[in-house]
């Protein structure tokens, strides 16, 4: 007899802890209360209207990157949410929460949320929404730019003179995953979208405020996204000579043209790209006099006394620039590239 009533007991326990360890799961809660929020209603509809507008198929990958960048937020399944007609749904997944925001209308669209439900941050944190002023403030705090409009009303996030719609380079509808650096920050909140240490804001050289329409080397790439603004053969970011960060600020020759929109840094008449001499495709480790300073920044690169623009052997290798193909002699074999033979003697 005892031992059943032990076994009773001890069942009673099991089950006990079971069932807190039960309504401790966020996912599991029964303590909701689906209210009227504005910020749901908002959000789907925004959302809505964005997935109309967008070129691709949006899938649950794609909701969960615009939920994060745009409202700095990622749910916790399950979730509650009721339409204008009261009709309440359990939302278990993303692909669920998609479906369900693709097919609202005019006529049938999200008033309410149940509270409280779990969210994880943009930054990994993971966080409890206990009401509609906490749901707010959280969308709120996305704001890219610091500038008190967040991000999903602000028509340019990180305030780069460029409007998120024009950021949005590969022409799908959606900002949010054009990434030109890598950096895991799309364009449209990236103060720095190539990564090269000049701002995007910065990289507007012609001043009409849009840096979109400024492509220094034509390549058809704006300065902002191309790593080599000049196409000399030196990254922007490695033309930063004085090692401040800024490349924005180095100009070599003093001639207002910053080294990595000059195609003739040291202005010695022998462009950047051509000073190219051991043709890796890297001019930045080319210096022909040994003297520290790579020749497309030496205006005597081969120290002779002679500027480059002016000498006729500019890596002083004892060989005619003209004839730098024929190996030392000028093709004619006899030894001497100055003596006025053109080679075909």
């Amino acid at each position: 007899m005892k031992t059943i009533k032990l076994f009773l007991v001890t069942l009673t326990l099991v089950n006990l802890v079971l069932s807190c360890k039960s309504n401790d799961n966020p996912t599991d809660r029964t303590d909701q209360t689906v209210e009227f929020s504005d910020t749901a209603k908002m959000m789907t509809a925004n959302i809505n209207q964005k997935v109309a507008t967008t070129t691709l198929t949006e899938t649950a990958t794609d909701l969960d990157r615009n939920l994060e960048f745009d409202y700095n937020l990622n749910f916790t399944y399950p979730i509650t949410l009721a339409y204008n007609n009261d009709t309440e749904i359990q939302v278990t997944g993303s692909a669920q929460l998609l479906s369900v925001i693709e097919s609202l209308s005019d006529t049938q669209y999200v008033t309410k949320i149940g509270f409280p439900f779990e969210v994880q941050t943009a930054d990994g944190t993971m966080r409890t929404v206990a009401n509609e002023s906490e749901f707010r403030s959280l969308v709120d705090s996305a704001d890219a730019d610091s500038d008190g409009n967040p991000n999903y009303s602000d028509t340019d996030d990180d305030n780069d003179g460029i409007a998120d719609a024009d950021e949005d380079t590969n022409h799908d509808g959606d900002a949010t995953n054009d990434d030109t650096d890598g950096d895991g920050t799309p364009n449209c909140q990236d103060q720095d979208d190539d990564n090269d240490g000049i701002a995007t804001a910065n990289e507007d050289v012609n001043g009409d405020g849009n840096s979109a329409n400024d492509d220094t080397d034509g390549d058809g790439i704006p300065n902002y996204q191309d790593t080599d603004d000049d196409n000399d053969g030196i990254d922007t970011a490695d033309e930063d000579v004085n090692g401040d960060g800024d490349p924005s600020n180095d100009d070599t020759d003093g001639d207002g043209i910053p080294n990595h929109q000059d195609t003739d840094d040291d202005n010695d008449g022998v462009n950047t790209a051509d000073e190219d001499n051991d043709h890796d495709g890297n001019t930045g480790n080319d210096d022909s006099d040994g003297d520290g300073t790579p020749d497309y920044l030496d205006t005597d690169s081969d120290n002779d006394g002679i500027e480059d623009g002016n000498d006729t052997d500019a890596d002083g290798d004892g060989t005619e620039d003209d004839q730098e193909n024929d190996g030392n002699d000028g093709n004619d074999g006899d030894g001497n590239d100055n003596d006025g033979n053109d080679g075909d003697d």
